[in-house]
């Protein structure tokens, strides 16, 4: 997640976490391809936690970009926490994405890539259709989600997954923060410091999307302790019946396998990897 662009103001498979239940995925109506599917009333009302109609509750999103500008800059890192209605996670997924030949990877003192950690990642084509069927059904959720909203609509809609015009359901936790906690900045480790949220790697998209699930779990129950309902109103119900969305399930299922994760600090790069060079 850049947050260069912020103002103070305002490789691997699908990751179960504890609390995941293993129901299937449900496609949301008019999803298109072989594989879609239209599901019955009761399925819809059942819920996935992997997404789809019904599944509710929350997608917390982290982008790392080459850039600011969601219509000259491209996307190369992904991640993905998927939560419930109060916040618990249920599933995460990250990949790298390879930007295309020619595409410079950009502040690599930023998000700390380089163009040789993007050799043998999916290009962002070839995994979004994963991306739109976890999303589907979910408010999408982002800390500055103007910012990761801006590129995923950019990038989603050029590829036929999002309706021209739709506004996608979103939470922004960095809008919300001064609602729920007392913080001179709004910045991403700002929050987590007041709010007690423990963040890893910072610039790490999935390290970044669950410090934002941490933020929004902290935002959801200092509202039940007031008594009140998510500040953000119709949210959840705008996701659910949300209709902007569009993917093909067989391409989403194949997804999986072409994940490719950020490698942590220390880590060495396999060296049947392409590109790696022998030792």
């Amino acid at each position: 997640m850049p947050f260069y662009h912020r103002a103070p103001a305002d490789r691997g498979p699908l990751r179960p976490l504890a609390d995941q239940t293993g129901a299937p995925v449900t496609p949301l109506p008019g999803t298109r391809g072989p594989g879609a599917t239209r599901p019955s009333p009761a399925t819809a009302a059942a819920g996935a936690p992997g997404g789809g109609v019904g599944a509710g509750g929350y997608a917390v999103v982290d982008l790392e970009t080459t850039g600011l500008s969601p219509t000259t800059d491209a996307i190369i890192e992904i991640g993905l926490v998927l939560t419930d209605a109060q916040g618990r996670a249920e599933h995460s997924w990250s990949t790298l994405i390879d930007p295309g030949a020619g595409t410079a990877v950009g502040p690599t003192r930023i998000h700390g890539l380089v163009a040789e950690d993007l050799i043998g990642a999916p290009a962002l084509a070839q995994v979004a259709d994963l991306l739109v069927r976890d999303l589907a059904g979910r408010v999408v959720v982002a800390h500055n989600a103007r910012f990761d909203l801006g590129f995923l609509t950019q990038a989603l809609g050029g590829l036929g997954l999002l309706r021209r015009g739709a506004r996608v359901p979103r939470v922004c936790t960095m809008e919300w923060s001064r609602r729920f906690m007392d913080t001179p900045s709004r910045r991403l480790t700002a929050c987590c410091r007041a709010a007690g949220v423990a963040i890893d790697q910072h610039h790490s998209a999935l390290d970044d999307a669950m410090a934002a699930a941490g933020l929004l779990r902290h935002y959801l129950a200092v509202g039940a302790r007031r008594g009140e309902p998510p500040a953000w109103g119709r949210a959840l119900e705008d996701a659910r019946v949300f209709t902007g969305w569009t993917w093909d399930a067989d391409r989403a299922d194949r997804a999986r396998a072409l994940l490719v994760e950020r490698r942590r600090p220390g880590a060495l790069r396999d060296p049947r990897a392409p590109g790696s060079q022998p030792g």
